[in-house]
């Protein structure tokens, strides 16, 4: 099985929500993901991009955000020097493997005030 999935954000509207709504980074991001996140020099770009990766991981496994996968299981992290990857808890697993994948795959961009992300499913 393969799909993909992709999204766009404008990283100032997850700018927005980070100030207005503090318990929005904790209930969207993991405790790794809003470490990493505010060590860089914009912050708000970084977040903008996982937002983005966890919304094509959604739209790759054919779910919706209100489908039973909380968004802070969909964890995207960097390790040594890699590009980013994708580490999933139990629901976000589950997802992957009913729609008959094994793997998910990620790419993540940002520029111009927007962020991408693209989450390709191998089987």
């Amino acid at each position: 099985m393969r799909s993909v999935g992709t999204d766009i954000v404008e990283i100032a509207r997850i700018g927005r929500s980070l100030r207005r709504q503090p318990a929005f980074a904790e209930a969207v991001f993991s405790p790794e993901e809003r470490r990493y996140c505010e060590a860089q020099a914009r912050p708000d770009q970084h977040y903008a991009a996982r937002f983005a990766a966890k919304e094509a991981f959604l739209k790759a496994v054919g779910r919706g955000v209100l489908d039973g996968v909380p968004l802070d299981e969909i964890e995207v992290t960097r390790s040594g020097g890699r590009g980013p990857a994708l580490r999933l808890g139990p629901s976000a697993a589950a997802a992957l493997e009913a729609a008959g994948g094994r793997e998910a795959l990620v790419s993540l961009s940002h520029d111009g005030g927007i962020a991408l992300a693209f989450v390709v499913v191998c089987g």
